[in-house]
């Protein structure tokens, strides 16, 4: 998974670290390129499809289709000859990438004691971080030609055949029987409070983070006057030392909470975002840098691991991709935001609107249920059946499915 997680965040980096490099290579302005990206990343919802799948028959497949998927449509960006074919290949990219963060959170969920569940993820999220860096290392690529960090993705197709190898279905789903009916559907989620709250604190926070971490680039180059090699360096140092955010996040979600862990972390992606936008001297710059990346890393162990800590097994895949396809939502009113706003009010201003959002998202996470040390199997002394079998005008059997079990 630490694998996974690597290539991933290498190829979902690419469109915001080569952002100006390939909108002027697509004749597109700021404006035009926010709202590309924008619509590139409803094809997010493929990752519900995916999760569906996955919550009626297992996790390993529907996981390694997402990496595979993932891989095809970021290298075939590069062969993009507009703004029609790039939008598509993202399009693809962006559900593919949203169905591997959740199957993926999920597996380890399911794989990884309760004590240590949110460091796990911290982990995967840090190897998400190390492919970004990678990606941004790769700018002085994008100077000869925009295309070749595209092309470079491509290379993760090798690691296919290791993870069909190593990637084994979650316990809990070899012990259950498959499910087959009224299983992961979303629009039961539109009737449960807990995950309506849960989809507004991963909306919000997403349309702030969208619009800043895809014009980061954009800010650093073309607002700052940075060279590429120059704003390559001030990101990867930033993040380098964010990237403890992982450890610790995770740490501190294990230790204090999902609840506390999470709003520290986005108050941080305010206050850091804040300072990236506004500030102009290179060392103020930097320390924003640092903090709107640790706040940005440590967001992930503690919130994703309470997406799939909120729901039971029939559940918890679809639940968790359809999450990732709400914030996906909020990356793209980020970004439609973007193409709205900027050309009235400028970068900066519009990111100052958006940063309302996270304000909201702190809020509505107080309001979230902590769920720190929850177990996802069955006590030992219980035969490992759906969680729905206790209610009381249900009788089942060794051998129900899960489908006659409960609802």
């Amino acid at each position: 998974m630490w694998l996974v997680g690597l290539t991933q965040g290498f190829a979902q980096a690419q469109p915001a670290a080569t952002l100006p490099f390939t909108r002027r290579a697509l004749g597109l302005d700021e404006a035009a390129m926010s709202s590309l990206l924008a619509w590139a990343r409803l094809g997010a919802v493929v990752a519900v499809g995916l999760s569906i799948w996955a919550d009626r028959r297992g996790r390993r497949r529907p996981l390694l289709v997402a990496y595979f998927l993932l891989i095809v449509a970021s290298a075939s960006s590069g062969f993009a000859t507009g703004p029609l074919g790039f939008g598509m290949a993202q399009a693809v990219v962006r559900g593919a990438t949203s169905g591997l963060s959740a199957l993926g959170v999920v597996w380890l969920a399911e794989n990884i004691g309760p004590h240590v569940r949110a460091y796990g993820v911290g982990l995967y999220g840090a190897a998400g971080s190390l492919g970004a860096g990678i990606a941004v290392l790769g700018l002085p690529l994008a100077d000869l030609d925009w295309r070749l960090p595209y092309f470079a993705t491509g290379i993760g197709i090798v690691l296919l055949p290791i993870l069909a190898r190593r990637v084994a279905e979650s316990p809990r789903n070899r012990t259950a029987p498959p499910a087959t009916t009224r299983v992961g559907d979303p629009r039961r989620f539109l009737r449960n409070r807990v995950f309506l709250l849960a989809g507004a604190a991963a909306l919000l926070p997403a349309a702030y983070s969208s619009l800043g971490l895809s014009f980061l680039t954009e800010r650093l180059v073309g607002g700052l006057s940075l060279s590429s090699g120059q704003a390559a360096a001030m990101t990867l140092a930033a993040g380098t030392i964010g990237g403890v955010g992982f450890f610790l996040g995770g740490r501190m979600a294990d230790t204090w909470g999902r609840r506390p862990a999470t709003v520290i972390a986005l108050l941080a992606i305010l206050i850091g975002g804040i300072g990236v936008f506004h500030l102009r001297s290179p060392v103020p710059l930097f320390i924003a840098l640092v903090i709107s990346s640790y706040g940005s890393f440590a967001y992930v162990p503690s919130a994703f691991s309470r997406r799939a800590e909120l729901f039971e097994r029939e559940q918890r895949a679809t639940a968790a991709a359809t999450l990732t396809w709400v914030a996906t939502i909020g990356s793209t009113i980020g970004l439609v935001t973007g193409g709205l706003l900027i050309r009235r009010l400028g970068l900066t201003a519009t990111m100052d609107v958006l940063a309302v959002g996270v304000m909201l998202a702190v809020v509505v996470e107080s309001l979230l249920p902590e769920t720190k040390g929850r177990s996802l199997e069955p006590a030992p002394d219980q035969h490992p059946e759906p969680a729905e079998h206790h209610r009381p005008h249900r009788h089942p059997h060794a051998g129900q499915s899960p489908s006659k079990s409960g609802d």
